[in-house]
């Protein structure tokens, strides 16, 4: 397998896009995102990063943006307005960058998956996943698969409302909390082992806290005043009557919270490097702006 030294990322300006990124650069990667909109990604990513206009609707324009490139990370989403019989980006929209991959003989392909892929939900964003993953693997494309835990980003950017984090439904169990960073830094390294290549690596961080206990520490550690609000899930699904969003996060949270996570992260951090924030680091961090 040749070296990989040009990276494109799709999903760079997202909320796991960014950090990841970024941690390519920092690595010595030449980095590209294909985004959709060039002037807002500009603004949003470091400077060492290029920019080329790209869509996952329109395969020739990803044939162009991969052309040159050696790996391709891929961050994609499905967004809470979505609906089941819409166009996805981890459907549709994966032939297309799949179809566009090989063609570019990308020696590479890293995909950030979930961890809760393996749970019997029969919920259509799951399933859209559970087909994402099948795809990937019967691509022929050489790929590293990331099975993540809970990010510390949702803290932030999912739970806060002005001067409350509202929470949905109450946690059963412990999640191992990561922060985007240390994740880029894995990913990173990722891409510099050929023996990374057809591999699945469980991403977890170095604290077990149930979401109920990092949702106090985060708020805690942020030096400002933020309330904890808890909403019953089920209220939240009687709300998504009239909220695509509401209706959304009240299941992907119903998903979290019951599924019994338990570590399997030892191959990863003995390969990839272990991840060091804790949560009162990164709401520190974001107090005083050095965090997104």
């Amino acid at each position: 397998m040749r070296p990989i030294k040009r990276v494109a990322v799709l999903g760079a300006t997202g909320m796991l896009g960014i950090p990841v990124a970024t941690a390519l650069a920092g690595a010595g990667f030449e980095v590209t995102a294909l985004v959709r909109n060039p002037a807002q990604a500009r603004r949003a990513l470091p400077e060492a990063i290029a920019v080329i206009e790209a869509d996952v609707r329109d395969e020739e324009s990803l044939r162009q943006g991969l052309r040159g490139q050696d790996g391709l990370y891929l961050s994609l989403s499905v967004p809470p307005s979505a609906r089941q019989g819409d166009f996805h980006t981890e459907a549709q929209g994966l032939e297309h960058i799949l179809a566009a991959a090989r063609q570019a003989k990308i020696a590479r392909l890293a995909y950030l998956s979930a961890l809760v892929h393996d749970t019997d939900s029969t919920w259509w964003v799951i399933e859209v996943w559970r087909r994402a993953l099948a795809r990937i693997k019967a691509s022929g494309i050489p790929y590293t698969i990331f099975y993540p835990t809970s990010f510390m980003e949702t803290l932030a950017q999912r739970h806060i409302v002005g001067a409350y984090f509202i929470m949905l439904g109450r946690s059963r169990y412990p999640n191992y909390w990561i922060a985007g960073s240390d994740f880029g830094v894995q990913v990173a390294r990722s891409f510099a082992l050929p023996e990374a290549a057809m591999r699945e690596y469980y991403v977890q961080g170095p604290e077990a806290l149930t979401y109920d206990e990092a949702a106090a520490r985060y708020v805690q550690s942020l030096r400002k005043s933020v309330r904890v609000i808890h909403m019953p899930l089920l209220a939240a699904r009687l709300g998504g009557i009239v909220s695509s969003r509401l209706d959304f996060d009240a299941r992907i949270m119903d998903v979290v919270l019951s599924y019994p996570e338990t570590f399997k992260a030892t191959d990863t951090w003995e390969q990839l490097g272990k991840p060091t924030t804790t949560i009162a680091q990164f709401a520190a961090r974001q107090a005083t702006g050095r965090d997104p």
